[in-house]
């Protein structure tokens, strides 16, 4: 399976994938033959039903968290589906809905809000320009109203923002390009 690889990488490449998502996708598989090869199970065909159920099973053993188990699903999922395209394997054996760990009813992480309260307190602070820079208080107004990730605050280029007409581009998650007003 290891001369899998570099055509899969090549596929998610063609297919549009961001180079980290590749990385992700391809360090899952690796993982998986890694797998295969420690527990001694058949590695001739590049996936099987039978392996992936025991690799999950593996996963589950080791108490992964269930975000990781099932980012490695999902990556197995498009691995199947790239061999699949390629008349490797003539089934999925993969199905996402039946396959994913499922989170237990209200153990989801809870994500907490400011208050209008807290936002009317932390606005009133923005404004006191001995305590906070311009830029910082660019930044704060940013993350406050667009909701744009950290990662894609600190990517954001002068040439991005157009002043004529009053828009700011955003390179997002995926290579996703995101336009939003300034005023």
């Amino acid at each position: 399976m290891d001369d899998l690889a570099q055509p899969f990488q090549q596929w998610l490449f063609e297919e549009g994938k961001s180079p980290k998502t590749i990385e992700s996708y391809v360090g899952d598989i690796k993982g998986y033959q890694r797998f295969l090869e420690e527990k001694a199970v058949s590695d001739q065909q590049p996936l099987s039903r039978f392996s992936f159920v025991r690799y999950k099973q593996h996963l589950l053993e080791q108490q992964f968290a269930v975000s990781t188990i099932n980012k490695k699903i999902n990556s197995l999922k498009v691995f199947n589906d790239f061999l699949q395209k390629n008349g490797i394997v003539s089934e999925g054996y993969i199905q996402l809905k039946r396959d994913r760990v499922q989170i237990a009813a209200g153990s989801e992480h809870i994500v907490t809000a400011l208050s209008e309260e807290e936002v009317d307190r932390f606005l009133f602070y923005l404004e006191d320009h001995t305590k906070v820079s311009t830029r910082n208080k660019l930044i704060a107004y940013l993350l406050l109203y667009t909701g744009i990730r950290v990662s894609e605050l600190v990517g954001i280029k002068l040439s991005d923002i157009d002043t004529l007409t009053s828009t700011l581009l955003i390179r997002g998650k995926g290579g996703k390009v995101v336009t939003a007003r300034l005023n």
